[in-house]
């Protein structure tokens, strides 16, 4: 069989309403050995959501049971006010009371339900390529979205209630991501909004990267500076 294609992250934002990128590298193609096993499927992980389906929180907030609560010292949005409300619904789900976050009970499910990414890109091959890997790294449903490069101008929503939004990109030469050149500037901006803030942007077709980076600076310095692509130095910068 043909040995797959090295791939690159290049940006991941991580996490919901944080404002900063995190830059991470991936290597989705392990090496095949016939000899060994077969990793395990991998299972749902609890989250704790909003009757509407949002995630609000996940276990490693979560601080203990009272009666009438839950309580959490993080949830999975930034929250400033003493009220805690729902981000897609605006229905208020509990307080907050210094560090600590009190959720009601008859307004948050306990569910393992499995993450909900979409995949984009203008080429059907990458879909499907990232798509299988994804789903064979953590639980979750694949949806995926092709893009047209006619739309990728007047782009305003994504299909869905998507959790994570991974955007691939085939380096064919000079990558154009963002800015004014860039074929991703609104759908980039369409998914943060959208998913606060979880949004990952892979590049097949490259070079795998040193071991020990955490991202290819000098990729992502040309991208910036040679390539007319400020955005990409400032997330990098942020990251």
């Amino acid at each position: 069989a043909a040995t797959p294609p090295p791939w690159h992250v290049v940006l991941v934002w991580a996490g919901w309403g944080q404002s900063s990128p995190v830059l991470m590298p991936v290597d989705p193609w392990p090496q095949e050995n016939g000899d060994a096993e077969s990793p395990a499927a991998p299972v749902p992980e609890l989250r704790y959501a909003c009757a509407c389906g949002t995630c609000i929180a996940t276990p490693e907030g979560y601080v203990e049971a009272r009666d009438d609560a839950l309580v959490f010292r993080s949830l999975a949005f930034e929250c400033h006010s003493q009220t805690v409300v729902c981000p897609d619904c605006g229905q208020a789900i509990g307080l907050r009371n210094e560090s600590l976050h009190f959720l009601r009970r008859d307004r948050i499910q306990s569910r393992t339900d499995k993450l909900q990414v979409l995949v984009c890109s203008l080429k059907q091959q990458e879909i499907t390529e990232v798509s299988q890997v994804i789903a064979g790294i953590f639980p979750c449903d694949v949806r995926s979205r092709p893009l047209l490069k006619a739309e990728l101008r007047q782009f305003t929503a994504l299909p869905g209630k998507p959790e994570l939004v991974v955007v691939v990109h085939r380096n064919e030469g000079r990558a154009l991501l963002t800015d004014r050149n860039g074929f991703y500037h609104e759908v980039l901006g369409t998914a943060w909004k959208q998913t606060r803030g979880n949004v990952l942007v892979v590049l097949t077709r490259v070079e795998p990267q040193e071991p020990t980076d955490l991202y290819d600076k000098n990729m992502l310095r040309s991208m910036s500076i040679q390539g007319d692509q400020p955005t990409m130095g400032a997330l990098g910068h942020a990251g």
